[in-house]
């Protein structure tokens, strides 16, 4: 296993012999029907979907509820082309990529993330797309893009949360130190964003905190300034989801002013990326947080859970499955040295 897996990373799999070859078209094979088993168990047999479909199509005859949801389809597009080009950028510095192929790997990477814990599965997807002897090098630039949108994610969620304990009606010695509290948590994470260099010598060298110390080894190739863009884009992107959320809220019937909807929402991300998910439980604790935060602002409780299904299918389960095709007809061969 571990020199098919050395194989893939450095694009000898013609060197690796015949079951090698088959082993990896079975995995393409997986994938795929994984990809239509999971569509088909989790969105065509599910009751809630269906009622979320019959729901859209007679909101649908109003015309501005068309112009809504293709809004929230072409900020899709927009998700995961600032999500390109932020690959693109933290790739720069030691391969080429054009943007098509690199959309595509990230397509791919989303449909293997699906269904594994918190989305790990994206670093295979997006290494077959790649010249063989930089894959390494491209798991630790997923893995840099990875940290700015957690630290984006952490610093609004934070913020979101710090509202959301202020209109809870919560005394205001406490919501003075929470505050606080926020900021310096936000701090925090900034230093250790822009310092990472710092942090890694905190370690110390011990068997332990060797892989550790390895992944944060490849912000020695970028300056502040690079770091900056990298978290402008994760920013972006964050921008981007959370009012295509609010869009879909409206679209719904939910009616939540602007500012405390995004806090909601800002709260609700964070929960959602701080838990331990798979594909299979991910619904589960989307539903939930959604509706833990939003009823107490809304009675419509059903229509904010459609929402935040809504937004699963539209911002993921339609762009994995998209994906897991591109990922099917991948060809992990020498012709990806001219990528």
């Amino acid at each position: 296993m571990r020199s098919f897996v050395t194989a893939l990373l450095t694009g000898r799999l013609r060197e690796q012999g015949f079951w090698q070859k088959v082993i990896i078209w079975l995995f393409k094979l997986v994938v795929l029907v994984f990809s239509g088993w999971y569509l088909y168990v989790h969105v065509i047999q599910n009751e809630k979907f269906k009622e979320i479909f019959t729901i859209s199509e007679s909101i649908l005859e109003n015309p501005l509820s068309i112009w809504l949801l293709t809004a929230c389809f072409a900020m899709t597009i927009m998700n995961w082309s600032i999500e390109t080009l932020k690959w693109q950028f933290l790739l720069k510095r030691f391969a080429k990529i054009s943007f098509p192929r690199a959309f595509a790997a990230i397509l791919a990477g989303n449909a293997i993330s699906l269904w594994t814990p918190n989305r790990v599965g994206e670093y295979v997807g997006r290494i077959i797309f790649l010249n063989p002897a930089v894959r390494v090098k491209s798991i630790f630039a997923t893995l840099a893009g990875g940290i700015s949108q957690l630290i984006i994610t952490l610093i609004m969620g934070t913020l979101g949360f710090v509202f959301y304990e202020k209109i809870n009606n919560i005394p205001s010695l406490i919501q003075f130190a929470i505050g606080i509290s926020g900021l310096l948590f936000i701090g925090l994470l900034l230093f250790f964003y822009f310092h990472i260099r710092v942090v890694r010598g905190w370690f110390p060298v011990r068997n332990w905190t060797q892989s550790i110390r390895r992944y944060l080894l490849v912000y020695r190739q970028y300056k502040r300034k690079e770091l900056e863009t990298v978290l402008f884009y994760s920013l972006s992107r964050y921008v981007v989801f959370s009012v295509q959320f609010y869009i879909l809220l409206i679209f719904f019937g939910v009616h939540i002013p602007f500012i405390e909807s995004m806090m909601l929402i800002f709260v609700m991300f964070l929960v959602q990326t701080i838990s331990p998910t798979t594909g299979l439980t991910e619904l589960v604790v989307r539903g939930g947080t959604t509706l833990f935060l939003f009823q107490g602002f809304t009675n419509n409780t059903t229509a904010v859970l459609f929402a935040s299904y809504g937004i699963w299918i539209i911002n993921l389960l339609i762009p994995a499955l998209l994906g897991a095709v591109i990922f099917g007809f991948a060809r992990i061969n020498k012709r990806l040295r001219n990528a």
